[in-house]
């Protein structure tokens, strides 16, 4: 499993993926651990988001300076769980935090092709049913539409 743009090693990979286990914790369902957030926001760095990949980065190096200052010599992701989420507490309205949980719950909820909603969790969580054509009326937000026409199959010749 290779990291390429926000997880540069295993260790950053590590506290990024502790970060959103945080943001969207496993209980009786499964997190953003078991959907592969980290390998999404990942991606979403090398891709879409690359325009925001060095001031993520830098961001990541605050949050890892502001926990040194807290706690020496310690990864975020070897803290224990009560500390992670008192830590993310003081840290959740900093720009690195709000791009975690931007990315963590894309990454929840995005096409499984992304590298994230590891088979299709994410959808499983919200009730979502992949289907790969819809039929109309799509929702109670376009039933009573004036200009809506039903398909009319066509006869066959």
């Amino acid at each position: 499993e290779q990291h390429t743009a926000c997880c540069t090693g295993v260790r950053q990979a590590r506290d990024i993926d502790a970060i959103a286990s945080q943001i969207i914790p496993t209980d009786d369902t499964p997190g953003a651990h078991e959907a592969g957030a980290v390998y999404f926001i990942d991606g979403a760095l090398a891709g879409f988001f690359a325009a925001h990949r060095a001031e993520f980065l830098a961001h990541y190096g605050e949050f890892n300076a502001a926990l040194a200052a807290k706690q020496a010599d310690v990864r975020f992701a070897d803290l224990a769980p009560e500390r992670q989420i008192e830590f993310l507490k003081s840290v959740e309205t900093t720009p690195f935090f709000e791009q975690v949980r931007f990315l963590t719950i894309l990454g929840l909820l995005a096409l499984p092709g992304y590298g994230g909603n590891k088979d299709g969790i994410g959808w499983k969580l919200i009730g979502f049913d992949d289907q790969h054509v819809f039929e109309p009326p799509f929702g109670y937000y376009d039933r009573d539409y004036p200009g809506f026409v039903p398909y009319e199959p066509q006869a066959k010749s």
